[in-house]
């Protein structure tokens, strides 16, 4: 009997041993935008630019890369923890401040380095569209990311900051460029939201009617969720002012019209600031001064919040001013234009005129 219980408590201490690793192992956590407050654990076996394998209780399970919020790896440090924080916050200096003491040579995990490395280039990225920093410096620590970590699970979310970048300078043909690969990921959601921004661009370099095609392929999509309706109405918006370019100005303004009377202006002022654009360049198409620079004040007085679009209507209020014999104002817009979008594509084009 004592050489059976000896036997049976040899196997114990033997599986006990075997198995003590995996109980006390830390685990990689995975956080989904569908639940960004519960973390799926386990150690992350492969990251590529579309999915994310994790081993949950030894099974593997596969996580699409556009479903993921942020990883916390088990092998970072805690500086980078509290440097991801502040990111999330959208702390952008705190969060530089934190990952200033890393030296990416001297990093040994490769996805640890690769999280540092995005954090670096998205901040300064997102520093500089929010007019705080310089965006061709930003556009060059993007490429290198994108270039060197070409299977981020940030992938997609790189190559849209570059795409915008590369808009907000007026260099639309890049920006396509990069706004086409969105179009070439496996999410339909993705695809959509890629083929609105290539539309955009499409008409930063003044080919409306290509344009119009765009916008139109978003608008076949179906629309079931918020965010796809909001997509779908920057889409009208969009689609407006190409019938307002392609000669088929009334067409557009009843389109705007429409969007006016079926959105909400206090939660919805990006859409909105676009759809008086978009009226404005219709009103413009058709020698309607006046009702031009109504839709233009629009954006410029009530719907300014988005740079690309106030940008774009003190543009057009400069020389409508001027056509209008309003020196004084004509002078006041081009005084704001350059004083808060110097560098801007609206600020160049209007200074090249």
């Amino acid at each position: 009997m004592k050489r059976i219980q000896t036997q049976l408590l040899g196997t114990a201490l033997a599986l006990l041993f075997l198995i003590q690793p995996a109980i006390g192992q830390v685990n990689d956590q995975a956080y989904l935008k569908s639940n960004p407050t519960e973390s799926i654990r386990g150690p992350i076996d492969k990251i590529s630019k579309t999915e994310v394998v994790i081993r949950v209780n030894g099974t593997p399970r596969i996580l699409q890369a556009n479903e993921i919020l942020r990883i916390q790896f088990a092998n970072a440090p805690a500086d980078l923890l509290q440097a991801t924080a502040a990111y999330r916050r959208g702390q952008f200096n705190e969060a530089r401040t934190g990952l200033a003491g890393f030296n990416l040579a001297e990093i040994k995990d490769k996805w640890v380095k690769e999280e540092i490395a995005f954090m670096l280039a998205s901040i300064d990225a997102k520093s500089a569209l929010a007019g705080e920093g310089d965006k061709n410096a930003a556009g060059t620590l993007l490429i290198g990311f994108i270039t060197d970590y070409a299977e981020s699970f940030h992938h997609y979310e790189a190559v849209e900051l570059f795409a915008d970048l590369a808009y907000s300078v007026g260099q639309f043909q890049t920006a396509a460029e990069y706004y086409q690969k969105l179009t070439e990921s496996p999410w339909g959601d993705l695809i959509n939201f890629g083929t609105l921004r290539l539309a955009n661009a499409t008409v930063g370099q003044g080919q409306y009617a290509d344009a119009l095609t765009k916008f139109e392929a978003v608008l076949q999509q179906q629309a079931t969720t918020p965010e796809q309706q909001a997509l779908q109405a920057e889409a009208q918006a969009g689609r407006a002012r190409c019938l307002g370019e392609t000669g088929k100005a009334a067409e557009g303004i009843a389109v705007v019209e429409k969007i006016i009377a079926d959105n909400d202006p206090k939660t919805q002022k990006t859409l909105f600031a676009q759809a008086y654009n978009a009226q404005g360049v219709c009103y413009r198409a058709s020698n309607q001064n006046k009702d031009a620079i109504l839709a233009f004040l629009h954006t410029h007085l009530i719907f300014n919040q988005n740079a690309d679009a106030h940008a774009e209507s003190l543009y057009h209020l400069t020389q409508l001013w001027e056509a209008e014999s309003k020196a004084d104002r004509a002078a006041s817009t081009k005084s704001l234009l350059r004083e808060k979008y110097t560098g801007t594509f609206w600020e160049q084009k209007l200074r090249n005129q």
